[in-house]
């Protein structure tokens, strides 16, 4: 289990502000393949520059995009607003 939390325009984009993925991803990119079917984060697969992804807290990089249960993913765009 996963929980997303989006931040500024992608809450009214996703319709809520917080899901919870009752499955299991490896990493980011599997996990945001899923709940974006129409492109908003992603391009080919690969997510757009203009976004901020933490996993609990931290940027997904430094774990090489690797995720696990029980992680918290939120999604910022850069433009997130106030």
């Amino acid at each position: 289990m996963v929980s997303v939390i989006f931040k500024g325009p992608l809450v009214s984009y996703f319709g809520s502000d917080k899901v919870i993925l009752n499955k299991s991803y490896s990493n980011i990119n599997e996990l945001i393949n899923e709940i974006d079917k129409n492109g908003m984060i992603t391009i080919k697969g690969k997510i757009k520059s203009g976004y901020i992804i933490l996993v609990n807290g931290k940027d997904y990089r430094l774990f090489n995009g690797i995720i696990s249960d029980q992680d918290t993913v939120e999604i910022i765009p850069i433009n997130h607003g106030g």
